[in-house]
C-alpha cells in the first residue's frame, strides 16, 4: 500500500517542472511524512504553480484564443463534415457531380486535419503546464458547441430513434447523450481531435517552430483556407432552394480565417524579433518540511 502511495505521489508530481520534481519528492521522501500528508503538500505546491501560470497572458489567450474563438468554428466545421458525410454516403440528391462531391469532402477532411494541428500546436504552445485546462475546454467545445447551438435554438430536437421520447426522460437516453457529448464518435470528431492533441503535445515540448516549419505550416493553412472557400461556393447553392441568393464568399471565408490565426501567429513568433513563447513564471523556492 505505501509503494502504491508513493507510486501515486510520482503520477501527481508530473503537474511539475523536471528539475522541480526531482527536488520535491527528494524533501518529501527525506521527511518522513505519510503518504495522506506527503500527498496534501505536494497538491499545495501544485495549485500555487498552476495558479502562478495564469498570472501571464499566454494561458488566457490559448483560452479565450484557441479554445474558444478557433474551437467554435473549428465545430462548426466539425458539423458540417459529419453532415456532408451522411449526404454523401446516403447518396443524397444534390446538383453536384461525384468528383464534385469527393473533392470537396477530401479537401475539408485534409483543412480541418492542418487547422486543427495547427490549433493544438499553439494551445500547447500558450498553455504550457496549464494545457490540462486549456485542452479540456478545447475538447468540449469543438465536440459539443456547434451540436448544442443547434439544441438551444430548437433547429435539432433530441429524441430517441426508436419510442421518439425525449432523451432525458429515461435513464438509457440519458446515458446516450452523456456518451455523445462526451466521445469523439463521428469521423469528423476523430479527424479534428487527434491532429489537435498530437499538436498540443508538440507545442508543449517545443514551443515554437523554426522559420521554415512556420512559413510551411502558413503556407498550408493559406492555400486551404483559399481551396475550402471557394469550393464551398459552387457547394451551396446546390442545398438551397431555388431563387435562393447563394453564401457571400466573405461569410463563408470567416469561420476558416478564425481557425487559421493560429498559424499567424506561428509566423510571428518565427519572426528573428519574435520572442519564444515559453512559461514566464519564475519558479518559487520549495519551503523546507
Amino acid at each position: 500500500m505505501m509503494r502504491f502511495g508513493w507510486w501515486l505521489l510520482s503520477v501527481v508530481a508530473r503537474a511539475l517542472e523536471p528539475a522541480e520534481r526531482d527536488v520535491v519528492l527528494g524533501d518529501l521522501a527525506e521527511s518522513g511524512e505519510g503518504v495522506g500528508a506527503a500527498m496534501r503538500d505536494l497538491l499545495g505546491l501544485i495549485v500555487r504553480r498552476q495558479v502562478g501560470l495564469w498570472l501571464s497572458w499566454r494561458p488566457w489567450l490559448a483560452l479565450f484564443g484557441v479554445s474558444c474563438l478557433a474551437g467554435l468554428s473549428l465545430s462548426r466545421i466539425v458539423f458540417r463534415l459529419n453532415v456532408d458525410l451522411y449526404k454523401h454516403a446516403a447518396h443524397y440528391a444534390t446538383s453536384l457531380t461525384a468528383r464534385q462531391e469527393v473533392a470537396f469532402l477530401l479537401c475539408l477532411a485534409g483543412a480541418l486535419t492542418v487547422w486543427s494541428w495547427t490549433c493544438g500546436f499553439v494551445l500547447g504552445s500558450l498553455s504550457g503546464r496549464a494545457v490540462w485546462l486549456t485542452w479540456s475546454v478545447f475538447y468540449f467545445v469543438v465536440l459539443d458547441s456547434a451540436w448544442a447551438r443547434f439544441v438551444l435554438t430548437g433547429s435539432i430536437i433530441l429524441r430517441n430513434p426508436r419510442t421518439h421520447e425525449a432523451l432525458l426522460d429515461s435513464l438509457q437516453g440519458t446515458l446516450r447523450l452523456l456518451i455523445a457529448t462526451t466521445l469523439p464518435l463521428s469521423i469528423a470528431a476523430l479527424v479534428c481531435l487527434f491532429p489537435a492533441l498530437f499538436g498540443a503535445f508538440v507545442g508543449v515540448r517545443r514551443r515554437i517552430l523554426t522559420v521554415h516549419h512556420a512559413y510551411l505550416i502558413g503556407a498550408v493553412n493559406t492555400a486551404l483556407t483559399i481551396l475550402t472557400t471557394w469550393s464551398t461556393g459552387w457547394y451551396d447553392p446546390a442545398h438551397l432552394p431555388a431563387r435562393w441568393p447563394g453564401v457571400p464568399w466573405s461569410t463563408r471565408l470567416l469561420p476558416f480565417l478564425l481557425v487559421s490565426w493560429p498559424a499567424a501567429y506561428l509566423l510571428a513568433c518565427s519572426l528573428p524579433t519574435g520572442s519564444r513563447p515559453k512559461d514566464q513564471t519564475p519558479l518559487r523556492p520549495v519551503p523546507e518540511p
